[in-house]
């Protein structure tokens, strides 16, 4: 799968090795405004003797495996990972770098490419133009981040957005028992995200941990006396929410 356009002095050739969710969603954002190529990273199949920009976009125990098969095809080599340093590339090209997107991706599913932040890490003034430029010609949100920023954001992406859509899968399991359809819960997990645009997490907390409400969180415990894994992943985040909510009443006094 290729796209190609007629060269002119402002177009970028771009590969893009992997063929994963990110992957996926690079070269569609990225097919109608640059020549980019998609190579298969084990074989390296439809991978041109040169490109301005080689993305690699793999798990991250594969990185460094894959670039050492791609040593000078490009003028910047960069990942897309938020938590491998972009040292692992440092000897595959003149520039390396990071161009790492901060967004849940998954096959077949529309995004807005212009609202997804990029963090871009270079080992170069030189390499960092090159990644903000591919950036920018996709998003309106383009950040300079170092490696110890973007592991802090891969880890607060994971309990934002993994550990999120797991209690989402806990909560569709709940429901599945008596046969109620979990799109019920929709509404109020669009209200959830929405109230984040003025609030602050802990000012949008509701439910009866933050209103320490104890008869009914001991009543819920006892519904889920099938399952003492989730009876303690209950226990936990009612424990946090309800040591937040006191430490915010103190801050306040």
């Amino acid at each position: 799968m290729k796209k190609h356009i007629n060269k002119d002095s402002n177009d970028i050739y771009v590969s893009i090795i992997g063929g994963g969710n990110v992957a996926s969603h690079l070269f569609k954002a990225l097919e109608a405004k640059a020549i980019v190529s998609i190579v298969n990273p084990r074989t390296l199949d439809n991978l041109p003797q040169r490109n301005d920009i080689a993305i690699i976009s793999v798990k991250d125990s594969a990185i460094e495996e894959v670039a050492k098969k791609i040593i000078n095809h490009a003028d910047v080599i960069a990942h897309t990972s938020g938590s491998v340093p972009m040292s692992v590339l440092s000897d595959t090209a003149n520039g390396w770098g990071v161009f790492y997107p901060l967004q849940t991706f998954t096959k077949g599913v529309e995004l807005d490419y212009s609202e997804i932040p990029f963090l871009i890490e270079a080992n170069s003034q030189s390499a960092q133009n090159k990644l903000v430029k591919l950036a920018e010609m996709i998003s309106n949100h383009v950040y300079i981040a170092g490696s110890e920023e973007r592991k802090l954001l891969h880890l607060a992406s994971v309990f934002a957005c993994n550990f999120t859509n797991c209690l989402m899968g806990i909560s569709r399991d709940i429901l599945s028992k008596s046969n109620i359809d979990f799109k019920v819960m929709l509404p109020l997990l669009k209200q959830t995200i929405s109230k984040l645009s003025n609030l602050s997490p802990t000012q949008a907390q509701t439910g009866p941990a933050a209103r320490r409400d104890y008869p009914v969180m001991e009543n819920h415990l006892e519904m889920l006396s099938y399952d003492r894994e989730l009876q303690e992943i209950y226990r936990l985040m009612s424990n946090h929410i309800i040591t937040k909510s006191k430490k915010n009443e103190l801050d306040k006094l």
